[in-house]
């Protein structure tokens, strides 16, 4: 990144996926997904990393940003994926790290294409849309790495450079974090504390699996070290009830819930894209189709002389 500020933040997102890339898979773990699957290990955690970091950035939006995120939620959750997105990328000197930032993509894709008609939410960008934003920032990242990416989501990003859109996405990130990141050997700020409730039946394994993997303590020691927040914040796993299948924060609790539904919802859904994965490879598939329909990627406002 530019200056000194910008060199940390590759370093903390190469440090997050270095984290959740030296997980290794236990029996339990294995257990719970009914195969020692690297590849379905590899989905789940990529898609839950993303959720707790777009989670993070809620966390961010309220403490550091001051973002009124009910007024302005659509907004507000777009910025939470670009600072998850960016804080999965790869870094620079490490591209081989990228399979979180790509279980995203999938996960999201794979959301979209399962439904009858794009889902559209006022509050909420459509599943598609969210594929094909990382999509595009991945490719722009590093498009000599990714030109597969470019073609598979070629009507995607047609009307935008993504290159360009990754170094506006770049800039906004150092305006947003400014003086907010810890420098290396300075006193931290306030910190992200993890907690899980008991859980029953199905979510017992749901529960395990977050608990073994240590997404959440990763991600909480993460934004903890490297941005000084303000003000303490809980992680609570629990269960949500049935069809919570999300992370949710409330800037009024300041606190981050993670649903154990979501987690069993992402074990189940890994075997289905996997399998998925493996059909299509047998039929000599390219994968230059996954993203051709999806949602336009809009340009990202520009500051004044941007």
């Amino acid at each position: 990144m530019m200056g000194e500020m910008m060199a940390k933040l590759p370093a903390f997102a190469a440090l997050a996926c270095a984290l959740c890339l030296g997980l290794e898979p236990s029996d339990a773990r294995a257990q719970s997904i009914d195969a020692p699957n690297a590849q379905q290990d590899a989905y789940i955690e990529g898609n839950l990393l993303f959720l707790a970091y777009h989670e993070a950035g809620h966390v961010i939006q309220d403490q550091i940003l001051k973002i009124n995120q009910i007024e302005g939620r659509l907004a507000a959750e777009e910025i939470a994926d670009d600072i998850a997105t960016w804080l999965i990328l790869p870094d620079p000197d490490e591209p081989e790290q990228d399979e979180e930032i790509w279980a995203a993509m999938e996960g999201w894709q794979r959301s979209a294409n399962e439904q009858d008609a794009p889902f559209k939410n006022p509050h909420y960008p459509d599943d598609s849309e969210r594929a094909s934003r990382i999509a595009c920032y991945l490719y722009g990242s590093n498009p000599d790495l990714y030109p597969d990416l470019a073609k598979a989501y070629s009507t995607a990003i047609q009307s935008v450079d993504c290159g360009e859109e990754f170094e506006a996405l770049h800039a906004d990130i150092e305006d947003w974090f400014g003086d907010h990141l810890i420098a290396p050997d300075s006193p931290g700020g306030a910190l992200i504390r993890v907690r899980y409730d008991a859980a029953q039946g199905d979510l017992a394994a749901a529960r395990a699996y977050l608990m073994e993997t240590r997404i959440l303590e990763e991600m909480a020691e993460d934004i903890s070290q490297f941005i000084r927040l303000p003000r303490d914040v809980a992680l609570l796993a629990k269960s949500c009830g049935a069809g919570a299948a999300e992370f949710r924060y409330s800037a009024s609790a300041r606190q981050i819930t993670a649903c154990y539904e979501a987690v069993d919802w992402f074990i189940r859904d890994a075997k289905g894209e996997i399998q998925e994965r493996q059909v299509a490879a047998s039929d000599g598939a390219t994968g230059d189709e996954i993203g051709s329909g999806g949602s336009r990627v809009k340009r990202r406002p520009r500051r004044p002389g941007g």
